[in-house]
């Protein structure tokens, strides 16, 4: 299959990322990660985080037009403005009183793993809370434009609720916003329940939600051990929930790509891996990236995979060359379920 170049025209779709719990991404690497041992650090690196704002960057990477918005705190928002200007990001972001959480990520170097010591992020008042999702919902009102991409992405910070994501997408879809949802547990399952009932409104469908295999497993309310599993409650979140198309990762097993009416399987590339962190948000990217410049499923989501085989084998945030993600991406098939 002939694979149409990714590069954005004058009229393409814009992207927004909304991330309302960024976090300073603080990673340190060892040789080995011992539980209670004292460990010697092999390095660390210092950058902008949360899930939009990694899908944020790993679109800039790619050409893409996009604006990162949602909430910062102040005190401590210049690791984000020089992140945004280097990147060539839009800064959208709202700032609030206080200081974004750092996050702790250690890297294995010898099992390629990372693990994560997640803090809570900014505690807003419940009036502080009102006046920035009022804030934020008239923002985007004056941005966004029908068909372009609004990705709500990551954790809400303490006293926010899925009601929260639910008024923002309501609000992005009267805009004629394509809805993305990367946010995982029970407010997922919640916010697509909510989206999809007609008793709270007009319904709203999400064009694209990307759950790893336990994040479906949640939402399906069962484990899903083999391919055949993860299809099946795949194509009933689509049938269920109103959502138009998904990518379910699966690490090393690469993911299950779903429609309502299709499903594939998608091997991942094998390729030598340096961090696992942003492999996530650069499969997210990768397939927001194609989907808003028209390319259907799966392979919208096979480029996103292979924007995700590039990102890992860096310690560096961002991508390799161009040239090397569409290698990894014309080597990705996509075979029916």
């Amino acid at each position: 299959m002939t694979r149409p170049a990714l590069v954005p025209g004058a009229d393409a779709a814009r992207i927004f990322t909304i991330t309302l719990n960024p976090a300073i991404d603080h990673t340190v690497r060892v040789a080995a990660l011992i539980p209670g041992d004292v460990h010697r650090a092999q390095g660390q690196q210092v950058e902008a985080g949360g899930k939009g704002v990694g899908v944020a960057a790993v679109l800039a990477a790619l050409g893409q037009p996009v604006t990162a918005c949602g909430w910062l705190g102040a005190d401590n928002d210049a690791v984000f403005r020089e992140a945004f200007a280097t990147r060539g990001i839009d800064d959208g972001m709202l700032r609030l009183p206080g200081a974004t959480r750092t996050n702790i990520k250690i890297a294995d170097a010898t099992r390629g793993d990372t693990t994560d010591i997640n803090l809570p992020g900014l505690t807003l008042t419940p009036e502080a809370l009102r006046r920035a999702e009022a804030d934020l919902l008239a923002t985007l009102a004056l941005r966004v434009r029908p068909g372009d991409w609004c990705e709500l992405a990551g954790s809400l910070p303490p006293g926010a609720d899925a009601a929260v994501w639910e008024r923002i997408a309501r609000a992005l879809a009267a805009c004629g916003a394509h809805i993305a949802i990367d946010t995982g547990g029970a407010v997922l399952l919640q916010l697509l329940r909510h989206l999809a009932d007609p008793a709270r409104g007009t319904v709203v469908p999400v064009a694209f939600v990307k759950p790893n295999r336990a994040e479906l497993e949640e939402l399906a309310g069962r484990a899903l051990p083999a391919l055949a599993d993860v299809a099946a409650a795949a194509q009933a979140l689509c049938r269920d929930h109103g959502v138009r198309q998904l990518a379910v990762s699966l690490g090393g097993e690469g993911a299950v790509i779903a429609t309502g009416d299709d499903c594939w399987q998608a091997a991942a590339p094998t390729v030598p891996v340096a961090t696992t962190v942003g492999a996530g948000d650069a499969l997210v990217a990768g397939t927001l990236a194609a989907l808003a410049q028209g390319l259907a499923m799966p392979g919208a989501a096979t480029f996103g995979m292979a924007c995700a085989a590039a990102r890992i084998q860096r310690i560096a945030p961002g991508l390799p060359p161009r040239s090397e993600v569409d290698a990894l991406a014309a080597a990705i098939v996509a075979v029916p379920l």
